[in-house]
């Protein structure tokens, strides 16, 4: 064994970097490996809801200044989910979860994904590593992992943390059974802008709730809305921190997204769509939201920002058996993918960083070994996550239409895949 222990996170994504941060502040080594070549290579979606599982997952593995700069570059709008039908009649109107770390009662947040990620990536730049896509690891005879990159790269650690999304090449070998199914949903992802006097064209029940859905019903396309407006613009939050973080600018804004069943009649084959520029996906969104939908509807499609859009496919993961524990594990959507329609893949995920950090801390202290850390976390992640896994997928059946894809219909390669509503 090794003082202190090496840990590899395969993935710099939301709970991949708040791990590499639970753990470095407990005097780990960690080192980060990400496939992207940098933060901007691909889109990361836009708006992210947090509710109390992932603010407490953030807060305990973040310092607490960088945690105030997460929720100053955060939005609250109101504590409520909307399900409304398509002439925006009310079907359900629920109080969100409550009881943020901060102390202060304060609802769910609405975050902006970007700039949230370059938050945590603050104070970790010199260690996360570009261009690293993970393709192999090996057990060495000392109990140590050593992972293999696509470009020849190694690297040997204590742990190997899999924290690469729902395509994970550390699933595939630590757990080849385990498997993730296409739910049958396609979705068209973008942005209303509220700059200037744009706020005032949106319609005023949008911000009512920090979440509202409006449903053609099960198996019928919906569309989804979420507000996010900046307790303080990131571009000045940013430089005030100490030590500065510089944060893009990002002006106010509503994500919006339409989403469809695979087999609408106006929804091509996956690998078609994500191909369309953004002006042919609106175009699909037309021919997809025919019929009596409110005005207020279309007039917010008309409002997107056509340049924001992208195409996305939903996908959740079967439950697995227990497996015996390694010095290798998963956390996010490598492990627990799961239906948007809760909100609580990016929670989820945050979550999984606070446990494992936990149960990694109290191994160090009490001496025991890293692999006793993850029988610990892997106990616990499998009980409160695929839970979450199945509430998630009964809800998407009953509210949108969720349906299994057999595999031979819908391989699962490739990028595309998502937890979406508030969870991009």
């Amino acid at each position: 064994m090794h003082n202190p222990y090496r840990v590899i996170v395969a993935g710099a994504g939301l709970g991949g970097l708040a791990l590499a941060h639970g753990l470095r502040n407990q005097g780990l080594d960690v080192a980060v490996y990400e496939r992207d070549a940098h933060p901007g290579a691909r889109p990361q979606g836009y708006r992210i809801q947090l509710d109390e599982p992932g603010l407490t997952g953030l807060e305990h593995c973040v310092s607490p200044p960088l945690f105030r700069l997460c929720l100053a570059t955060a939005g609250s709008p109101p504590a409520r989910i909307s399900v409304r039908n398509r002439h925006l009649d009310a079907l359900a109107d629920k109080a969100a979860l409550r009881g943020s770390p901060a102390g202060d009662g304060q609802g769910p947040l609405a975050f902006n994904r970007p700039t949230l990620r370059q938050v945590m990536l603050a104070g970790l730049r010199d260690h996360v590593h570009y261009g690293a896509r993970l393709t192999a690891y090996r057990h060495e005879a000392d109990g140590t992992v050593t992972a293999h990159f696509a470009d020849g790269r190694t690297a040997s650690a204590d742990l190997l943390v899999g924290a690469d999304g729902v395509n994970s090449t550390v699933r595939r070998a630590l757990l080849p059974e385990a498997r993730i199914e296409d739910a049958g949903l396609r979705l068209i992802y973008g942005k209303v802008p509220l700059t200037g006097s744009a706020r005032a064209d949106v319609p005023p029940w949008v911000f009512d709730s920090i979440f509202t859905v409006v449903t053609g019903g099960p198996g019928h396309p919906h569309v989804g809305l979420g507000p996010v407006e900046f307790n303080a613009r990131p571009e000045q939050a940013g430089p005030a921190h100490v030590p500065p973080v510089a944060l893009s600018p990002v002006d106010d804004y509503v994500a919006c997204m339409v989403g469809a069943p695979s087999d609408h009649p106006a929804v091509p084959p996956f690998e078609v769509l994500r191909a369309l520029t953004p002006a042919q996906l609106r175009d699909v969104t037309r021919e997809v939201l025919v019929g009596e939908w409110h005005e207020d509807v279309h007039h917010l499609l008309d409002l997107w920002d056509t340049h924001s859009l992208f195409a996305l496919r939903i996908s959740t993961a079967v439950p697995v058996p227990a497996w015996e524990s390694r010095p290798v594990t998963l956390i996010g959507d490598a492990i627990h993918a799961m239906s948007p329609v809760l909100a609580m893949g990016a929670n989820t995920a945050l979550r999984d960083a606070g446990e494992l950090t936990h149960a990694i801390a109290g191994a160090v202290g009490r001496g025991e070994r890293l692999v006793d850390a993850v029988r610990a976390y892997e106990n616990r992640m499998t009980d409160y996550a695929f839970s979450i896994v199945t509430d998630s997928r009964r809800t998407g059946q009953q509210r949108v239409g969720q349906r299994w894809i057999p595999p031979a219909e819908s391989p699962l390669i490739g990028q595309g895949y998502m937890s979406l509503w508030s969870g991009v």
